[in-house]
């Protein structure tokens, strides 16, 4: 058994990028481990944060086909590591776990694993070693999941904002939501927000047509820059997340909005840096304030939490990986 990758831990993203599969190139390489003969079966796990073939190897030739077809020069193979039998059990089931995810316990991976293995499945690329490793595999990643909580607890700062959302702002789903900022985050926050159902988004950015353009991939509504002090009197919620050197939400502003609302609350989440909102705004009542140092917080919490479920889980996967090697060897002896 081998495994030749590349991942966030070894190399940057733009290196990563270099040795990415694409579909049709994924395709070609399948074809060529399924004609090679010089192994019994392959996978190849492609993500945005790794790219490695795993080989049931059947001649010593298979690590030099699998760096030809990452076309990788003799300087770049310093970037990639080279794992053998146990050592390459041991490391599928950590990925498929969680443990060697840029996120820990992220629980994404786990279907990318199953989604590599089974496009291996319909090239007619894997066989018996390959099948029986990426299946226990993925069942050692379910069992880690279920025997831990190292997948529990929001660590993204996107996550944990929404988190807070619903602990604090009764019926989320009736409430309006202001946008500010087009950019990564307000993009992200806008996909989170139509998973809740939230029943208005709005969208303010300095350039219109970015706020349009965000607005209409989430069912939203672009308002002119220019009148967010406006829109401050009639939104539930405001999350801002802009690019400026500058305060955008100033106090005087708010508190003119304020006087217009009522008894109506505001809840304004500020995920810039520099800070988009004026901190002084915590002191106008009814208006609550929360920015990324309280959000960071809730943050470390969570991920000291999953840091000492990781622990729990690395014994399940290094017990797991032993006992699987040991049946694979004994198979092995035995068929022999």
């Amino acid at each position: 058994m081998i495994v030749i990758g590349i991942n966030h831990k070894t190399a940057p993203v733009d290196v990563r990028e270099r040795f990415s599969f694409t579909r049709k190139h994924l395709a070609e390489a399948l074809a060529e481990f399924k004609d090679s003969g010089l192994v019994h079966g392959a996978v190849i796990l492609s993500t945005c944060n790794r790219t490695e073939v795993y080989a049931d190897a059947a001649q010593e030739g298979a690590s030099s086909l699998i760096f030809g077809m990452f076309n990788a020069a003799e300087a770049d193979k310093d970037y990639f590591y080279v794992l053998n039998d146990s050592d390459c059990v041991r490391h599928l089931f950590r990925v498929a776990s969680g443990l060697d995810s840029q996120v820990l316990g992220e629980t994404q991976v786990l279907a990318q694993v199953r989604s590599a293995w089974a496009v291996a499945k319909d090239s007619g690329a894997t066989g018996g070693l390959i099948d029986r490793l990426f299946t226990r595999a993925q069942e050692v990643g379910s069992a880690v999941r279920g025997r831990t909580k190292i997948s529990q607890g929001n660590i993204s700062i996107g996550s944990v904002a929404i988190k807070m959302l619903e602990e604090n702002v009764s019926g989320l789903g009736s409430k309006s939501v202001l946008i500010v900022g087009a950019g990564k985050i307000g993009a992200l926050i806008s996909e989170y927000l139509l998973e809740k159902r939230i029943k208005g988004i709005f969208v303010a950015s300095r350039t219109y047509a970015k706020a349009a353009g965000l607005a209409s991939e989430c069912g939203g509504r672009a308002v002119d820059f220019e009148s967010l002090e406006e829109e401050l009197k009639n939104v539930d919620i405001v999350i801002s997340s802009t690019a400026s050197p500058h305060i955008v939400l100033r106090k005087e502003m708010i508190s003119e909005a304020m006087r217009s609302r009522g008894d109506r609350p505001l809840f304004i989440m500020d995920l810039a840096l520099p800070r988009d909102v004026d901190p002084e705004v915590r002191g106008i009542s009814g208006v609550s304030l929360y920015d990324l140092d309280d959000l960071k917080n809730v943050v470390e919490d969570n991920y000291n939490r999953r840091r000492i479920e990781a622990a729990l889980a690395e014994d399940i996967v290094r017990a797991e990986a032993e006992a699987f090697s040991q049946d694979i060897w004994q198979k092995i002896f035995i068929e022999d």
